[in-house]
C-alpha cells in the first residue's frame, strides 16, 4: 500500500509538472491585433457598428479599450467610450459608438487604443459620410446656402463687407504674366490684370471683377490669398453670378501653396468652378497635378436646367476630404475625384484661393464680334467649413 501510494504521488506530481509546462507554453504575450476594417459608414442613427479584431497572443483573457477624438468629436460624431472586452476564440468584438445624422459633412477620423499585457496598441479609423447635400435655398436672386451647418463649423469666410478689398486676405496680381515668365498666364490669354476700380471693386456686400475692352486690348482683375489665407480640406461654398460671351473665362480656384518651390503642376490645382463663355450654362470642376509619372488631370461638368450661370446667383461648392474631392452646383453633386495608387498626391497640403476673369486663351478661344463688354463676375461670399 505504501509503495503504491508513493507511486500515485509521483505520478500526480508528474502530471502537475507537465500541466504547468503546457500552460506556460500556451501563455503567449499579446503582441498585437489584426483589424481588417478601418472605415465605417456614418448612418442615420446611433446604433453603432461592430469591429472584430484578431488577437495575436493569448496570455490574458480581457483587453482594455478606449476611443480618442480626432477630427471626429465626442457627442457630434462619436460617443465617448472605454472599458474591457473578453477574448473569445482568439478575437475581440467592440462596438464603435458612431453618432449618425443626415447632414453632409467631411470624413472624420478617430483612434482606438487597445491595452493588453501592459502594452498599448493604437489604431486609426475613419467615419465615411453617407449623406446628401440638402441645405440649399432659392429666391428671386438665385441660390444660397446657410451660414451654419449642423455637423460642421465655419472656420473662415469672406463676406466682402465695406468698400475696400481686405489687404490682410487678398493680393492683386498685376500684368500679363510676363512678370512671372508666364506671358499670357501660361494659356495664351489676352488680358492685362489691374488693381483699378474699373476692373475690381467691393460694394454692398459683393466683390465685382470686370473684364473690359480698351483700344483693342483687354483689362480684368485677378486676386489671390497666397501667404495670407491657406487651407487644407473642408467644405467650400462660393455664391457668385458669372459673366458670359465668346472668349470670356471666369474661374474660382485653388493652387498649392508650395507653387513657388515646386512649380506647376506639381503643386496641384483644384478648380472649384470655371466656365467658358460660349457655353455659359455649364460649370466645370477639375484637378491638375503631377502624380510622379507626369501631368494628369480629371474633370467633370454640370449644366443648369434653365437659362445660364449669368442669369442669377448660384453656389459652387467642393467637399474636400483627405484623398477625395467632390464638386457640387447648387448642392447637386456632379464630380468626385479619389486618390488611387501610391503616386504623388498634392491635395492633402495647403492651398490658396484665386478669383479672376481671363479673356481669350487656349480653352475658350478669343473674343469675336458676338462678345459684349464689359462682363462682370459678382461674388457674394466664400465660406469654409470643417
Amino acid at each position: 500500500m505504501r509503495k503504491l501510494l508513493v507511486l500515485e504521488i509521483v505520478a500526480l506530481l508528474m502530471i502537475l509538472v507537465v500541466s504547468s509546462c503546457d500552460s506556460a507554453e500556451d501563455a503567449i504575450p499579446i503582441s498585437g491585433f489584426v483589424i481588417n476594417e478601418v472605415s465605417f459608414q456614418e448612418g442615420n442613427d446611433n446604433a453603432g457598428q461592430s469591429l472584430i479584431a484578431e488577437v495575436k497572443g493569448n496570455s490574458v483573457t480581457e483587453v482594455g479599450y478606449q476611443f480618442l477624438e480626432g477630427t471626429a468629436k465626442f457627442g457630434d460624431d462619436l460617443m465617448e467610450s472605454s472599458g474591457s472586452v473578453a477574448i473569445e476564440n482568439g478575437s475581440i468584438e467592440i462596438q464603435i459608438p458612431i453618432v449618425g445624422d443626415t447632414h453632409l459633412e467631411l470624413e472624420e477620423s478617430f483612434q482606438l487604443v487597445l491595452t493588453a499585457d501592459g502594452n498599448e496598441f493604437t489604431f486609426d479609423f475613419t467615419i465615411e459620410d453617407d449623406d446628401f447635400a440638402d441645405e440649399i435655398s432659392e429666391d428671386e436672386n438665385g441660390f444660397f446656402t446657410p451660414e451654419v451647418y449642423p455637423s460642421m463649423n465655419l472656420t473662415w469666410s469672406e463676406e466682402f463687407e465695406g468698400d475696400l478689398l481686405d489687404g490682410n486676405t487678398w493680393t492683386y496680381e498685376i500684368g500679363n504674366g510676363c512678370e512671372k515668365e508666364l506671358c499670357g498666364w501660361g494659356n495664351n490669354e489676352l488680358q492685362e490684370y489691374t488693381d483699378l476700380e474699373k476692373n475690381i471693386k467691393v460694394a454692398n456686400g459683393f466683390l465685382t471683377i470686370v473684364a473690359d475692352e480698351y483700344l483693342g486690348g483687354y483689362n480684368s482683375a485677378r486676386i489671390i490669398t497666397q501667404d495670407k489665407v491657406e487651407l487644407t480640406h473642408g467644405r467650400i461654398d462660393i455664391r457668385a453670378k458669372m459673366p458670359k460671351g465668346q472668349g470670356i473665362w471666369p474661374a474660382m480656384w485653388l493652387l498649392g501653396a508650395n507653387i513657388d518651390d515646386e512649380g506647376w503642376p506639381m503643386c496641384g490645382e483644384i478648380d472649384i468652378m470655371e466656365i467658358v463663355g460660349h457655353t455659359p450654362e455649364v460649370t466645370h470642376g477639375t484637378v491638375h497635378y503631377d502624380d510622379g509619372e507626369g501631368y494628369t488631370t480629371t474633370s467633370g461638368s454640370r449644366s443648369v436646367t434653365s437659362g445660364d450661370l449669368s442669369d442669377k446667383f448660384h453656389v459652387y461648392s467642393i467637399l474636400w476630404d483627405r484623398n477625395e474631392i467632390t464638386w457640387y452646383l447648387d448642392n447637386v453633386q456632379f464630380k468626385t475625384f479619389t486618390k488611387t495608387g501610391s503616386g504623388v498626391y498634392p491635395f492633402n497640403d495647403d492651398f490658396f484661393f484665386i478669383l479672376n476673369i481671363a479673356v481669350g486663351g487656349n480653352w475658350p478661344g478669343n473674343p469675336d464680334e458676338t462678345t459684349v463688354f464689359p462682363q462682370d463676375m459678382v461674388v457674394d461670399y466664400i465660406r469654409v467649413f470643417n
